[in-house]
């Protein structure tokens, strides 16, 4: 009776521990007998690499075909745990598979089978093995625990080596005592997302090393969650020679765990050294995280690097052995895909842009992000990889100037419209001087009404050298050197000196809105250059609005108070963008704030996603609460006016309605005919 007890308890316990492992097919094995075995728990994944005699059968002999468990039997019987190559099998379902057989306890051996075809490696079916399996050095994998559940190849040579087997075992109870407190931190630390280095470590019983070892950690990943701990165990002669280990470390992404671009330039050198990859077409991807700036001005540094990092795994599972990923710049990351085809490259663009479409939860808030792509070919675009970084960025610009979100292959015809960005610098410091700068207004309609009494006003470039840029490419620019506060400056004294005109020409008043960066909303002076320029002018407070994004309101007390000095002048003020940064909503009462702006990725996304609908319906119904007015951006088809005003969204704006106007052509549409 104890004895049936304990067979029991160790079949529930195996049970447990094959299912922590999802990478592997895993059969136990109880022996009864000489050449007697009972199957105490096999996975799902067993069925689809051998074929199989009976599904259901308890005996071993029974459950796999005969021809199977023939071959199976000559690795299994050895006297230690064993490990052999079986391929071409008729009842093998797949090319080539790698069989280990290990004991675990006096009468219980553990058969792990994988596939190791080239098809496998190239595949997606398990996207966290495949750069861990073919690793030159020994790898381990833990669960969130710390029970390990699986090594690859090497690691398991050379446990063979040792006639040691440690499958099950608690990875904390092998390490020398001394590194178990340094250890425990790092496995914590990588539990939440990040890959860690540590100089220094070794197993009790100089398992896989004889010498201390250098030891990186990365998260491991399965359907989208963190679910254990990758562990490369570098060569002891790597620890020894300092140099080697910085240099690795030199390559690692420390926030993400991704290889960087000092990785990004060696593994291109590498390629092209390569005389087997000549003839073959590779495809550089660009990846531009929209508007990125605004979720860490928004989140805060910590939160913000969780969503970096949550970003950055979701593009780690895209990868595979011909598409490697790196981190390139603090929002720009490459993929480098070989043996590139158009089908291919269309694949992993459009894989991105698919697995961008569910949200990044932080703190149970939803946040989305949206991604620019351009794309560069060599060696049609050139081979070196300063010139297809480059024009990879030159498609990546357009996507920006195109509406965004999409993917788009450089042509020659972009060069021409991308100059060069400290020149295109020189110029803007310049352009107020000369000239160059104008304001478009575009108008907001009364849904109910389709009277138009407010526009917002928008700020054009044409350039004496390179004609018109778009405010996609120098609006960023503009904020990146401190531009940005002396062209808003001559922003608001624009609109202020053509409400003056239009009151002395006795046309109708209408407010003009005014988009004021953060880096002009937070200087100490802001609200007084508001009032002189009013008072200069002698414009109604209320014929001016300015409008701020959320990630202009991070700071309470400081926001609180510059809102309160322009409401105090009588100045409309809306928050532009809503629902895209940090959407909290307890400013909204608590901020003297008039109108809230719908953002236009929203709208666009009427009809098509229910979520951004309930959104949408969600913000009218809170801010006609409070008391506020609603704009909803970006409206271009009837059916989103229909869906807003079912909702008694007061205002729009759009190309349905007009796309932005000269001022001239404002004047002769809307105050002379």
């Amino acid at each position: 009776m104890d004895k049936r007890k304990d067979n029991v308890a160790q079949d529930v316990y195996y049970h447990q521990l094959a299912k922590l492992n999802p990478f592997d097919a895993i059969v136990f094995l109880r022996q009864k007998g000489t050449k007697d075995y009972e199957v105490v728990y096999h996975n799902e994944n067993v069925a689809s690499l051998v074929e199989l005699n009976d599904v259901h059968a308890n005996d071993a002999k029974h459950f796999f075909t005969d021809l199977s468990w023939k071959e199976l039997l000559k690795t299994f019987e050895q006297e230690s745990s064993s490990i052999q190559t079986i391929e071409l099998l008729k009842d093998l379902k797949v090319q080539k598979i790698i069989v280990s057989v290990q004991q675990l306890d006096v009468s219980i051996f553990a058969i792990i089978l994988r596939e190791i075809s080239d098809n496998t490696v190239k595949s997606n079916r398990y996207p966290y093995l495949q750069f861990v399996e073919q690793h030159v050095n020994p790898v381990l994998t833990t669960d969130l625990q710390g029970h390990i559940i699986y090594q690859n190849e090497a690691a398991a040579s050379l446990l063979l080596q040792q006639q040691a087997n440690i499958i099950g075992q608690d990875i904390f109870s092998l390490l020398e005592k001394k590194y178990v407190s340094e250890f425990k931190l790092l496995f914590e630390k990588t539990l939440e997302g990040s890959a860690f280095g540590m100089p220094k470590c070794l197993f009790m019983d100089q398992l896989l090393s004889e010498e201390p070892f250098f030891l990186r950690t990365h998260p491991t990943y399965f359907n989208g969650e963190i679910v254990g701990v990758h562990l490369f165990i570098k060569e002891p002669k790597a620890f020894m020679d300092d140099h080697e280990t910085f240099y690795y470390l030199a390559l690692m992404d420390e926030l993400t765990g991704m290889w960087n671009r000092k990785a990004f330039k060696e593994h291109w050198q590498q390629y092209l050294n390569d005389t087997k990859t000549n003839k073959q077409q590779t495809a550089l991807i660009l990846i531009d995280i929209d508007r990125f700036k605004k979720f860490n001005e928004s989140l805060g540094e910590s939160q913000g690097d969780e969503l970096m990092r949550m970003f950055s795994n979701r593009l780690r599972e895209l990868s595979h052995s011909t598409c490697s990923v790196y981190r390139y710049n603090s929002d720009e990351f490459i993929f480098l895909l070989k043996e590139a085809t158009l089908d291919k490259i269309e694949k992993v663009a459009s894989d991105i842009l698919e697995a961008l479409k569910q949200p990044f939860t932080i703190e149970e808030q939803e946040y989305f992000i949206s991604v620019s792509i351009g794309i560069s070919l060599s060696p049609a675009d050139g081979n070196d990889l300063e010139t297809l970084v480059r024009k990879a960025d030159q498609a990546l610009f357009s996507v920006k100037e195109h509406g965004r979100s999409h993917f788009r292959y450089f042509r020659e015809d972009m060069t021409t419209a991308f100059p060069n960005e400290a020149l295109l610098e020189s110029h803007l410091r310049r352009a107020i001087e000369f000239d160059e700068l104008s304001i478009h207004l575009q108008p907001q309609i009364d849904l109910v009404t389709n009277r138009i009494d407010s526009f917002e006003a928008l700020l054009r470039w044409n350039n004496r050298k390179f004609g018109f840029v778009s405010p996609a490419q120098f609006i960023p620019l503009a904020e990146a050197s401190g531009l940005i506060i002396s062209i808003g400056d001559w922003v608001i004294e624009e609109v202020c000196r053509y409400q003056k005109e239009w009151k002395e020409l006795g046309y109708r008043p209408v407010r003009i809105a005014v988009n004021i960066s953060p880096k002009q909303f937070r200087k100490e002076d802001f609200a007084r250059k508001i009032n002189d320029t009013l008072n200069k002018y002698d414009v109604e407070p209320t014929l001016l609005e300015v409008e701020i994004t959320e990630s202009s309101m991070t700071n309470v007390n400081e926001t609180y108070s510059i809102l309160s000095e322009l409401k105090s002048l009588g100045v409309h003020v809306s928050v532009d963008d809503f629902g895209t940064g940090y959407s909290s909503l307890s400013y909204l009462k608590e901020y003297p704030i008039d109108t809230i702006k719908i953002d236009q990725s929203f709208i666009a996304d009427i009809a098509k996603d229910k979520k951004n609908e309930a959104i949408i319906k969600a913000i009218i119904s809170m801010s006609h609460n409070l008391g506020l007015e609603v704009v909803a951006e970006g409206i271009e088809e009837q059916f989103q006016v229909a869906f807003l005003k079912r909702y008694r969204c007061q205002k729009g704006q759009g190309y349905l309605y007009n796309k932005p106007l000269t001022v001239e052509a404002v004047i002769q549409q809307y105050f002379v005919s």
